[in-house]
């Protein structure tokens, strides 16, 4: 379909609803699945553009027809807690279906985790199935888009009924299968976990269940192929997740083996097809991108299920892969949870100008507005040790005014040097980071600097710290890493049966796009040393 078509079906479809809004307290249909797709990212404008006052349907009409959907959808969103259900619903699903549009899965899931399937009636429970169908189809899972979306598009209204029927054309256009040469059945609508009480905290939720029906799981896993380098700039790094991945496997007395093939980025298939050929059941591996990426440019050639070290950013990845690493974005949403959980609805961002910074940032800055925060200001200062820390830490607090948490990315570098500055600045102002802040060795003339800080941490450098055996290990997270790797293969079934594992990194669930998310431990320094807090 043209560009062209795109924005005239778009054009129309916006001007109708806006003619609509005077009836309506909602924009019925404001995306369409035909639209170009929005790349998320953080424009700085964005803080600017969202109105400060009390959210109303009145200011996300208005958002969204000046071209703002991000903010749009975060306008409409929290004004939809104003509302009683079932109005509350049909608005958090107008914000979920724009950001199916943007192609941003994160902020999507946290709005759906918002609604309770089960309570839907009627043409809701319709638009529920259609965003998850259009989300899939925005993710490239063709056959998962079709068992999602309503089944019968004639008892729909003309609205949804249309824009069903396109996705569902797209579905089949991108290869999705049909059944028997009929349509298949829809999916049964996502419930969360009956153990989720709380329903303003979507972090652990909208990723505790899976959308995929008949995901690629090994027949057995007796038999474990380990791809990762032995030499080179990630030689050690690698010695270290093979240690806790043989200290993982001992327990099993020789019913569970592995071997390790050593990997670069550019033998991983190779070596990748020689553990199958060997009889491996399932591969752990590769840790590095460049390897991993080549594994999935090859998707063709894997018959044997992954459990990857690393991510890949492509939305298009096998089914047969699982996404395993010590992922900062994890971190900075469980941080969002926990920060509006205590009531800390004003944010400062202060992190490294850098890209992993800014993922950071990205990563925070969703969560938290999706829980109903708002972020009053986002400073980044020079990645490395600079003067102008001060300048940049005086310019946050100084924007920031008002601010009830500071979300801190940095290095145990970066925190040293910062720490202070913020004391100076802000002596009363809690400030939260991940896990990067410690470098993982007792260092407490180095560390009282940041006691107070509030951190996550995982569990086993907080129980190796306690036992003493922390100082054995030169990489104890990726140590973790290793050990976890062969609990999450060991049980990667359970995992898809909605199941949490405890892992050393962290409680482990798994997401609908097959990766693994990690709930950590809080903890704090107290006399330059980590401290669990309950």
């Amino acid at each position: 379909m043209s560009k062209g078509f795109c924005q005239t079906l778009y054009g129309a479809v916006l001007a109708m609803l806006l003619t609509a809004c005077t009836t309506a307290p909602v924009l019925d249909d404001v995306v369409s699945a035909d639209l170009p797709v929005e790349k998320a990212s953080y424009d700085p404008a964005d803080s600017a553009r969202m109105p400060t006052s009390r959210p109303s349907l009145e200011q996300a009409n208005r958002l969204f027809q000046a071209g703002h959907k991000k903010q749009a959808a975060e306008m409409y969103y929290r004004a939809a807690f104003t509302y009683s259900s079932p109005q509350r619903e049909r608005i958090i699903l107008q914000a979920a279906e724009i950001t199916a549009a943007l192609n941003n899965t994160t902020a999507t899931q946290s709005y759906l985790s918002q609604i309770a399937p089960n309570t839907l009636e009627g043409e809701t429970r319709f638009r529920y199935q259609y965003v998850q169908g259009f989300l899939a189809l925005q993710n490239k899972q063709a056959d998962l888009a079709l068992r999602l979306l309503p089944p019968e598009p004639s008892l729909l209204p003309p609205y949804l009924r249309d824009k069903v029927l396109l996705v569902r054309k797209r579905a089949l256009e991108m290869g999705g299968k049909l059944e028997n040469g009929r349509l298949p059945k829809a999916g049964n609508l996502l419930q969360l976990p009956s153990g989720n009480t709380n329903p303003q905290s979507p972090t652990t939720a909208p990723n505790s269940y899976i959308t995929d029906a008949s995901p690629i799981l090994p027949k057995s896993t007796e038999r474990l192929a380990l791809l990762l380098p032995k030499s080179g700039a990630l030689g050690e790094v690698g010695k270290e997740i093979a240690l806790g991945v043989q200290d993982a496997v001992a327990p099993y007395n020789g019913s569970v083996r592995y071997k390790q093939y050593e990997v670069t980025a550019a033998n991983a298939l190779a070596e990748y097809q020689k553990a199958v050929s060997d009889g491996a059941d399932m591969v752990i591996g590769p840790l590095d991108k460049e390897a991993l990426s080549l594994l999935v440019a090859n998707a063709n050639a894997l018959s044997t299920p992954i459990l990857s070290l690393n991510y890949q950013e492509s939305s298009a990845v096998p089914a047969l892969l699982y996404q395993f690493g010590l992922s900062p974005e994890d971190e900075a949403q469980q941080i969002a949870d926990v920060s509006a959980q205590r009531g800390e609805r004003q944010a400062i961002i202060l992190v490294p100008d850098s890209i992993w910074g800014k993922r950071l940032a990205d990563s925070f800055k969703t969560a938290y507005q999706a829980r109903g925060g708002a972020v009053l200001v986002e400073v980044t200062y020079p990645n490395d040790a600079s003067s102008q820390y001060l300048n940049k830490v005086q310019d946050a607090v100084a924007n920031g005014s008002g601010a009830q948490m500071l979300f801190l990315g940095a290095s145990p570098t970066q925190a040293r040097l910062i720490r202070p500055l913020l004391k100076a600045q802000a002596a009363n102002l809690p400030v939260y980071a991940t896990s990067h802040i410690f470098s993982g060795k007792i260092q407490a003339n180095k560390d009282n600097d940041l006691d107070g800080i509030i951190y996550t941490e995982i569990p086993y450098v907080l129980d190796s710290i306690k036992d003493g055996s922390l100082a054995q290990l030169s990489y104890p997270r990726l140590y973790a890493l290793g050990a976890d790797s062969v609990l999450i293969a060991q049980n990667l079934r359970a995992l898809t049966q909605q199941q949490t594992l405890q892992g050393k990194t962290g409680a482990i669930r798994l997401t609908p796009q097959r990766t693994i998310q990690r709930r950590l431990h809080l903890a704090t320094f107290v006399n330059g040393k980590p401290s669990a807090l309950d």
